[in-house]
């Protein structure tokens, strides 16, 4: 309260209005503006003691709302890791599992073929035989050997 007289103070009361004169707020002569502002000023000290008490108590309230807050998020973090660990093994899993067969797909696909080529290459042996002997055989009678 002390802080608003010392406002009130240093707007220096001046005589009424007239000829040229100090700067200043014209005096109020019926009666002391200080002495009736003293009792406005007293009756806020207890809102703003009221607001001081509300102000404290809001910021305790946030901070345990902010506290309350960061124990919840570290323990949502934490179960998000402990998941993130099983859900990658079991990505992990299915993807080997699919690349394993993948590969005996692959694999089955070669040994087919490679039977496929087998087969045709013995086919074509006897006839690629009977074109070597037939080869050798014009060429012994050209040289005569």
């Amino acid at each position: 309260m002390s802080m608003m007289l010392d406002r009130l103070r240093r707007l220096r009361p001046v005589g009424t209005p007239g000829g040229a004169g100090p700067v200043g707020v014209p005096e109020d002569s019926r009666a002391g503006v200080p002495a009736e502002l003293v009792a406005v000023f007293a009756a806020l000290d207890a809102t703003i003691a009221e607001c001081e008490e509300v102000r404290t108590r809001s910021g305790q309230q946030a901070a345990d709302l902010i506290a309350a807050a960061r124990t919840e998020a570290a323990g949502l973090v934490s179960d998000a890791r402990t998941r993130a660990t099983g859900e990658r093994a079991e990505i992990a899993a299915a993807l080997q599992a699919r690349g394993d067969a993948e590969v005996e797909r692959t694999r089955a696909g070669a040994r087919a073929d490679a039977s496929d080529v087998r087969q045709a290459g013995l086919q074509r042996l006897d006839i690629l035989v009977a074109a070597v002997l037939d080869r050798l055989r014009a060429d012994i009678q050209r040289t005569g050997t």
